[in-house]
C-alpha cells in the first residue's frame, strides 16, 4: 500500500518528528512518499523517499494540479495530511486524484486560528477521516503521538537549579514569560534547547532580565536531547497553545520534573501533582511559584518525575502509535 505524507516541510519539530517515525516504523507492508509543500527541511535526509513542491506565497493554485499528477504518478492509496496548510492542499488534490484522504490535526499556530479553521473547513468535504493527537473536537478521535520512549532512560544526577525547556523558539512557546519567570529565582539557570524565529528577540529579553549575571543558554537545535533531558532539575513548558507536544512525551520519558501550562494536550499528559505541576496559562508568578517548588522539594519532584516516566511508557510509545496509524491507512484502503 502506498501512502503519501503531506507537510508542509521536515524541519525540526514535532509534528516532523511523527512523520518521520511513522515512515520508519511501518514497516514492509507500506510504501512511502512524504510531499513537502515548500521545503524539504533539515530532517528530509531521515526518511526515504521525499518530493518538494516549493509552494508560492499565498494561496498556490498551480499546487493543486502538481499534486494530483504526482498522485496519480505514483499510485496513491492514501493520503495522509498533516495540520491546516497541508490539508487544505492535500485533500483536494488527493480526491481529485482519487485517493482516500486521512487527515491529522495537531494543533494551531499562535496568530493563525481562524485562517486554520477556515482551511480545514474548506477540505473537510474532501476528507475520508479526521484525527486529532490530542482532544479537539467531541466528533473527532484521537491518536495521541508516541516517541522511542527506551532512549530516555538516563541516570538523573539531580540536585542542582537548572530549569530547561525544547522547542522552536516561536510564539506558541512564550519563552518571554518562561524567561521572566526563571529570572526571579535565585541561582537557577535556564537552558532553551532548539531554534527558530525569535531566537534574536529571546536572546535580547534573556539580556535584559539577567543583565548581572547571563543565567539563560540557547543551545540551538542538538541531537542528543535524552542527555540534556537528563541534566535537567525542572522541564517547563510554558506555552499558550500546544497540541500533544512531542517535547513534553519525550520529558516525561526521561524522568523530569515537569511543569506545563493548562493548555491543549499539556493537561491530557500532566496530571496536577500526579505526574507534574499545571498552572494557568500566561501566568508569570503561577508559573514560577510552580518550578520553585520542584527545585525545593525533591522528594517530590523525583515522585512526579517518576509518575510520568511510568505514564510515558505505558502510553506513548513510538509502536502503539504507529499500529493504530496502520490500522486507519489499511481501513480506508480497503
Amino acid at each position: 500500500m502506498h501512502v503519501m505524507q503531506v507537510v508542509l516541510s521536515l524541519r525540526t519539530g514535532g509534528l516532523e518528528r511523527v512523520v518521520v517515525d511513522l515512515v520508519n516504523q511501518a514497516g514492509t507492508d507500506f510504501q512511502f512518499t512524504v510531499c513537502c509543500l515548500e521545503t524539504a527541511g533539515d530532517w528530509a535526509d531521515q526518511v526515504p523517499r521525499v518530493v518538494t513542491l516549493h509552494k508560492r506565497p499565498g494561496v498556490d493554485w498551480s499546487l493543486f494540479g502538481k499534486l494530483r499528477r504526482l498522485i496519480r504518478q505514483e499510485n496513491v492509496h492514501v493520503i495522509h495530511t498533516h495540520n491546516a496548510p497541508a490539508h487544505f492542499y492535500g485533500a483536494i488534490a488527493g480526491k481529485l486524484a482519487g485517493a482516500k484522504v486521512l487527515h491529522t490535526e495537531h494543533g494551531v499556530n499562535v496568530g493563525h486560528e481562524a485562517r486554520y479553521a477556515r482551511l480545514n473547513r474548506l477540505a473537510a468535504p474532501f476528507t475520508d477521516l479526521t484525527v486529532s493527537v490530542s482532544r479537539w473536537r467531541d466528533d473527532v478521535p484521537v491518536v495521541p503521538n508516541g516517541i522511542h520512549v527506551e532512549r530516555f532512560a538516563r541516570p538523573r544526577p539531580g540536585a542542582g537549579q537548572r530549569v530547561g525547556s525544547v522547542g522552536r523558539l516561536v510564539r506558541e512557546k512564550n519563552y518571554p514569560l518562561l524567561i521572566r519567570a526563571v529570572a526571579g529565582i535565585a541561582g537557577a539557570e535556564l537552558v532553551l534547547v532548539g531554534d527558530g524565529p525569535l531566537r534574536a528577540e529571546l536572546t535580547e529579553a534573556a539580556s535584559r532580565e539577567n543583565a548581572q549575571q547571563p543565567r539563560v543558554q540557547f543551545l540551538g537545535n542538538h541531537a542528543d536531547i535524552p542527555e540534556l533531558l537528563a541534566g535537567f532539575d525542572v522541564f517547563v513548558l510554558s506555552s499558550t497553545t500546544e497540541g500533544l507536544s512531542i517535547a513534553l512525551l519525550e520529558a516525561m520519558a526521561a524522568g523530569c520534573p515537569i511543569v506545563v501550562t493548562a493548555v491543549g494536550g499539556n493537561t491530557e499528559l500532566i496530571e496536577h501533582e500526579v505526574t507534574g505541576l499545571v498552572v494557568p496559562p500566561d501566568d508569570e508568578s503561577a508559573l514560577r511559584a510552580a518550578i520553585r517548588r520542584l527545585l525545593d522539594d525533591r522528594p517530590l519532584a523525583n515522585r512526579l518525575g517518576a509518575a510520568a516516566q511510568q505514564r510515558a511508557r505505558e502510553q506513548y510509545s513510538v509502536a502503539a502509535m504507529t499500529r493504530r496509524y496502520k490500522e486507519l491507512w489499511r481501513q480506508l484502503a480497503t
